[in-house]
C-alpha cells in the first residue's frame, strides 16, 4: 500500500510487552521510481499484448466498497475497505475516493464514526450524533463538507492517529459521506400536531485499525433460552466479546427429546462481533412438536474456543395440562371418598355385630353367684342316715 505513516513516538513502557500484533510498516513513498523511455515503451507494449489473454482469465474485484449508482465511496488502494495497522502513538495518511454518478454537482457532509456490532449480529456505523472513543475521533479530516463535481469522483484525504495510550488490539469505523436532507411531506392525523419525515441518505466506507500488542481471544455467553409462538420455537443465545480481537462465531443446535423432536439446527451466524460487543445468536425450528420432553444443547465456536451450552426443552399445551389436573382431583376425591365410605362400613359393621352377639359373659357371671346360695337352699341328705322314702316309713301315732 502506499499509505504515508509517521514513526511513533518513542516506545514506552508499555510497548515492551509482548505483541501478536503485526506492527504498522512504513510504504514507500508516492513518487514513482524514474523509468527510461525504453522501458516505458517495452511495458505499454507489453500491456498491450496481454491485456486481451488477461481480461478472459482475470474477474477484476468490484472496485468500489458503496455505490448505489448515483455516489459511491471506496479506498484509493484497496477494493472493499481500508486495512491499516499501527503501533500505539503511530499515524498514517489515506486516501478515500468519492464518486459522483450524476449530472449535477453534489455537496456532501463527510465525517468519521466508530463501528459497532448490531444485537443481531451486523456491523453497523454510528450516527454522527454519537460520542466517538476511537476510529471517529482517531480520524481528521481536512473539511466537514465537499462538494463533488457531475459525473466524476474527488480524492477526500484523512488523517488516522492512534493515541499513545491507546489499548492493543482490534478498532473499526468508517468515513461518512451524507447527502442534504430531503424534507418529506407534512400530514396531519385527527387534528393533531402536524407530522414531517425527512430522509436522509448516507454512505461509508468501513475502516478496520488493529493497534500493535498482545492479542487476547475471549468469548462469553449467557443462559440458552427458548420462546414459542404459534408452531415455532426461537432460541436465543447471548454471547459478549471480551478480548480484544474480532471474532467470527458459529453455533450449533441439537434437540434431544424422549418425546418430540429430534433434530439439529443452525444459529444464524453473524457477520463479526467486535470487541466489547454483545448480540444474540437465534436458530428457529418452525414446526415444533404437540408435546415435548427433552434439552437443547448448544456448541459455540470461535477463535476463543468452544463452549457447550444446554437447557431444558419441555413443552405441554395448557389445555393439556388443565386436563391432567382435573384428572388428578378427581382421581384424588375418588380415593377420598372410597377411603371414607370402608371406614363407615367397618364402622357400622362393628356395631351390627356388636348388637346380635349373646351376653355370655353377663350370664356366667350371674350363675357364679347364685350357685352358692341354690346349693344352701337345696337340702342336703345326711352321708350318715340311710336314704329312705317317707312313704314307706310305718305310720305312727304322735304321743301326746
Amino acid at each position: 500500500m502506499s499509505y504515508r505513516t509517521t514513526a511513533p513516538a518513542p516506545r514506552t513502557q508499555h510497548d515492551t510487552a509482548p505483541r501478536r500484533f503485526a506492527p504498522h510498516r512504513t510504504a514507500p513513498h508516492r513518487t514513482a521510481p524514474r523509468r527510461t523511455a525504453l522501458h516505458r515503451i517495452a511495458l505499454l507494449v507489453a500491456a498491450a499484448v496481454l491485456a486481451p489473454v488477461l481480461a478472459t482469465l482475470v474477474v477484476a474485484a468490484p472496485a468500489s466498497a458503496i455505490d448505489d449508482g448515483t455516489l459511491g465511496i471506496r479506498p484509493e488502494l484497496e477494493s472493499d475497505f481500508f486495512h491499516i495497522d499501527l503501533a500505539p502513538g503511530a499515524a498514517i495518511e489515506a486516501n478515500a475516493i468519492v464518486s459522483n454518478h450524476s449530472d449535477a454537482a453534489v455537496t456532501l457532509l463527510n465525517y468519521a464514526v466508530d463501528g459497532q456490532s448490531t444485537e443481531q449480529g451486523a456491523f453497523a456505523l454510528a450516527a454522527q450524533a454519537d460520542v466517538q472513543t476511537a476510529v471517529g475521533s482517531w480520524v481528521t479530516l481536512d473539511a466537514e463538507s465537499i462538494t463533488v463535481p457531475a459525473n466524476s469522483d474527488l480524492t477526500v484525504p484523512f488523517r488516522l492517529s492512534v493515541p499513545l495510550t491507546a489499548t492493543p488490539g482490534d478498532y473499526a469505523g468508517g468515513l461518512i459521506i451524507q447527502s442534504p436532507p430531503v424534507e418529506g411531506e407534512t400530514t396531519t392525523s385527527d387534528g393533531d400536531a402536524a407530522l414531517r419525515l425527512d430522509v436522509i441518505q448516507r454512505q461509508g466506507v468501513r475502516i478496520y485499525l488493529t493497534v500493535a500488542g498482545t492479542a487476547t481471544t475471549a468469548l462469553g455467553h449467557g443462559d440458552l433460552s427458548w420462546e414459542r409462538s404459534g408452531d415455532a420455537v426461537t432460541f436465543t443465545l447471548p454471547i459478549e466479546n471480551t478480548g480484544n480481537t474480532i471474532l467470527y462465531p458459529t453455533a450449533d443446535l441439537s434437540l434431544n427429546s424422549a418425546i418430540g423432536v429430534t433434530t439439529t439446527l443452525q444459529f444464524d451466524a453473524p457477520e463479526s462481533i467486535l470487541p466489547g460487543a454483545t448480540l444474540n445468536l437465534e436458530a428457529t425450528l418452525p414446526q415444533a412438536a404437540f408435546i415435548q420432553f427433552g434439552s437443547a444443547d448448544a456448541e459455540l465456536v470461535s477463535a476463543a474456543g468452544t463452549e457447550q451450552v444446554s437447557a431444558t426443552f419441555t413443552y405441554v399445551p395448557w389445555w393439556i395440562l388443565l386436563i391432567v389436573l382435573l384428572l388428578v382431583v378427581a382421581i384424588a376425591f375418588g380415593v377420598w371418598r372410597t377411603t371414607l365410605f370402608v371406614r363407615r362400613a367397618r364402622r357400622a359393621l362393628a356395631q351390627v355385630a356388636g348388637s346380635a352377639m349373646p351376653a355370655v359373659p353377663a350370664t356366667s357371671a350371674t350363675s357364679a353367684t347364685t350357685t352358692p346360695d341354690a346349693a344352701t337352699l337345696t337340702h342336703t341328705p345326711d352321708t350318715d342316715t340311710p336314704d329312705t322314702d317317707d312313704s314307706d316309713a310305718p305310720l305312727r301315732r304322735p304321743r301326746r
